[in-house]
């Protein structure tokens, strides 16, 4: 009988939380820019995974977002809970690449802020990021890509 592994939710916390606080004392624009690093890090992981597991050509994926790595990897029956926290990261990708700069910088000029209140929408994509990080490299140490049967 095969021993099912498995990470605690309070294990997960801990390794996001210890990660997050590597961040501490990091301007916006720094967490912004490990943001969209580690995002784009975590596509090419992606893409890879598509390439050994189900033979899809490195350059059939060249031009995929995020998202479509998503689809890809929902259509070809990755487990649905990977792709559910995918999904999050993904909304956040886009609101990172295509908002939140803008949205920060007319929120510093319209209203004197703290930082404080502008970090909670990085914070919250940073804490998803980590921890969907944290969901693949388990899936990778133990072969859990698939769902369980």
């Amino acid at each position: 009988m095969t021993e099912v592994v498995e990470m605690s939710e309070e294990q997960i916390k801990a390794e996001v939380f210890a990660k997050i606080d590597q961040y501490k004392d990091r301007s916006v624009l720094e967490l912004y820019s490990i943001f969209m690093g580690k995002a784009q890090i975590l596509e090419f992981g992606l893409k890879g995974l598509l390439a050994r597991k189900f033979n899809v050509p490195h350059e059939k994926m060249e031009r995929w977002t995020l998202g479509v790595t998503k689809n890809e990897l929902r259509d070809r029956g990755l487990r649905p809970d990977f792709i559910r926290f995918l999904e999050s990261v993904v909304d956040h990708r886009n609101n990172m690449a295509h908002e939140f700069l803008v949205n920060t910088e007319i929120t510093r000029s319209i209203a004197n802020f703290s930082d404080l209140k502008l970090y909670g929408d990085l914070f919250r994509a940073l804490y998803e990021l980590e921890q969907i990080i944290i969901f693949h490299d388990w899936c990778e140490e133990n072969n859990g890509w698939l769902p369980c049967a």
